[in-house]
C-alpha cells in the first residue's frame, strides 16, 4: 500500500490560510476534504479538532446553515395554522401548556410547533399569548381527604388502596397513618372494600371442582392449580384425590398426552419378564403407579409372580461376598446382613476366606515430632484437626490438651545459638578448623 503524505504543523497552517484566501476567508471540513485530502488527514494528526486548527491558522470556520423546514404540498400543519390553533385555545380559556396540549390539545400541535415555529414557547410568542402559569395542586388536609373518600363512595368507585388515586392514598397515609384509618374516619369499613378475599371453605372448593367438571375440564392437580391453591385443598381434604371424590366426580386417569394403557403396561411387563429384565424404566414405573398403584398389583394383573428377594442366609451371603470380590465391587450395601449373620463385616469376610481390606494407618501412626508440626500448622491456619490427627495426638500425648501444651512450649522455646566459626561445619559435614 502506498504511504499517504503527511504534512507538518506549519505546512497545515499555511495550506489552511491559502485555501481560506481562495474561498472568501472561510474553510470547512468538507471544503478541505474536497480540495486537499492530505491536509485534512494532517489536521487530525496535529490538532484535536478542525476548529482548533482554524484558530491556529487564524481563519474563519464556515458554519453549517440551519436546516429549513420545507412544507410538503400535502402537509396539514403550517406556521400560520399553529398560531391560529394557539389563539383559538387561548380565546376558549383552555391552557396552552405543554402537558395540557399533549393530553387534551389537538393531535400533533406540539410537534407542529416544534417543526414550524422552533418550539412551543416561540409559537406562543408569535401568537401573542403569555406563558401559562404553573398549576398549584391543592394541599390535602383531614377534611379534604375524608370528603374525597366519601365522594368516591357515593359515586360507587373502588376504594381499595390499589384502585384509588395514589395521590389520595399517599395523602391519607401521611395524615391518618394508614389507608384503613382514613376509611374509618370517613365511616367506611376497610374489610368491605378490600379486594383480598378470605380463606376458602370446603363448600367453595367443592363447588369450583363441580364447575370445572360441568365445563368439561378434566379435574386433576395440573388443572385445579389454576383455580385454587393446592395447599389449601390438601389442608382441607388431605389430598387432591380426596377432594375430587368428595365432589362426587370420577377422577380422570388418562392424561391428554398419555400413551400408556393398562393393556400396554401388562404387555410390557410380560415381555420384560420373558427377557429376564426386572428393572422398570421411568416411564413404565409411572404408568404402573398410575394404572395399578404399585408394581405388585401390576405383576399380579399380568400373571407374574411378585419380585420378592429371599432373605440372606450364611451360604448365600458368602457367595455374594465372593462374587463381589471377584468383580471388584464394594460390599458396603451388605453391611446389615453381615452384622446380623456374622457379627461384623470382618467376620463375614473371614468366613468367605477373603483377605481383610488394607487400610493405611495415616496420621495415627506418625511420631511425636511430625504430629506436633502438623498440629502447629493447623492451629496457625485455624483449620480443623481431623479424626486421624486427633487419634495420633491422643495416642502420643494422652490427650489433646497435653498435645496443645507441648506444641505451645515447642513454639515458645528459643532458637539454638548459632555455632561459632571455630566449629563451623563444611558442606561435607566435617568440622572446619581455623
Amino acid at each position: 500500500m502506498k504511504r499517504q503524505p503527511r504534512l507538518s504543523r506549519s505546512e497545515v497552517v499555511a495550506r489552511l490560510r491559502a485555501l481560506a484566501a481562495q474561498h472568501g476567508g472561510m474553510v470547512s471540513p468538507g471544503l478541505v476534504g474536497s480540495h486537499d485530502g492530505a491536509l485534512l488527514r494532517s489536521v487530525r494528526l496535529h490538532f484535536a479538532s478542525f476548529a482548533m486548527a482554524c484558530r491556529a491558522a487564524r481563519v474563519a470556520l464556515a458554519r453549517r446553515a440551519p436546516r429549513s423546514v420545507l412544507r410538503r404540498p400535502g402537509a396539514v400543519w403550517s406556521r400560520a395554522r399553529v398560531v391560529r390553533e394557539l389563539r383559538r385555545l387561548d380565546a376558549e380559556g383552555a391552557s396552552t401548556g405543554w402537558a395540557e396540549l399533549m393530553q387534551r390539545g389537538p393531535a400533533g400541535l406540539v410537534g407542529a410547533a416544534a417543526a414550524y415555529a422552533g418550539g412551543l414557547q416561540r409559537a406562543r410568542a408569535a401568537a401573542g399569548i403569555a406563558r401559562p402559569g404553573r398549576r398549584r395542586r391543592a394541599r390535602w388536609d383531614h377534611a379534604a381527604i375524608v370528603g374525597a373518600i366519601a365522594e368516591r363512595a357515593r359515586a360507587g368507585l373502588a376504594l381499595a388502596s390499589s384502585k384509588a388515586p395514589q395521590r389520595l392514598v399517599a395523602a391519607a397515609r401521611w395524615h391518618f397513618g394508614s389507608w384503613e384509618a382514613a376509611l374509618a374516619a370517613a365511616g367506611i369499613d376497610a374489610a368491605e372494600v378490600r379486594l383480598q378475599r378470605g380463606r376458602y371453605t370446603e363448600a367453595e372448593i367443592l363447588e369450583r371442582i363441580r364447575a370445572m367438571a360441568r365445563d368439561g375440564t378434566p379435574v386433576r392437580s395440573s388443572t385445579l392449580r389454576g383455580v385454587v391453591k393446592l395447599d389449601t385443598v390438601r389442608r382441607l381434604f388431605g389430598s387432591v384425590d380426596a377432594a375430587i371424590r368428595a365432589a362426587g366426580i370420577a377422577q380422570v386417569v388418562a392424561h391428554g398426552n398419555q400413551t400408556w394403557s393398562r393393556e400396554r403396561v401388562i404387555e410390557e411387563l410380560t415381555a420384560r419378564a420373558a427377557r429376564g429384565e426386572t428393572r422398570l424404566t421411568r416411564g413404565l414405573e409411572r404408568a404402573v403407579q398410575l394404572h395399578f398403584g404399585a408394581a405388585r398389583e401390576a405383576r399380579a394383573a399380568a400373571g407374574l409372580s411378585p419380585l420378592v428377594r429371599a432373605p440372606w442366609t450364611r451360604p448365600s451371603l458368602i457367595r455374594e461376598l465372593q462374587r463381589r470380590a471377584r468383580r471388584g465391587e464394594s460390599a458396603r450395601t451388605l453391611w446389615g446382613a453381615c452384622t446380623r449373620l456374622f457379627g461384623s463385616v470382618a467376620a463375614a469376610r473371614r468366613a468367605a476366606r477373603l483377605p481383610a481390606p488394607r487400610r493405611s494407618a495415616g496420621m495415627a501412626a506418625w511420631d511425636r515430632r511430625a504430629l506436633l508440626r502438623e498440629l502447629r500448622r493447623r492451629l496457625a491456619a485455624r483449620q480443623q484437626l481431623g479424626r486421624g490427627l486427633t487419634a495420633g495426638l491422643r495416642r502420643a500425648f494422652g490427650s489433646l490438651a497435653a498435645a496443645r501444651a507441648a506444641a505451645r512450649a515447642r513454639s515458645a522455646a528459643p532458637d539454638p545459638p548459632p555455632r561459632s566459626p571455630r566449629h563451623a561445619r563444611r558442606g561435607d559435614g566435617k568440622v572446619q578448623r581455623p
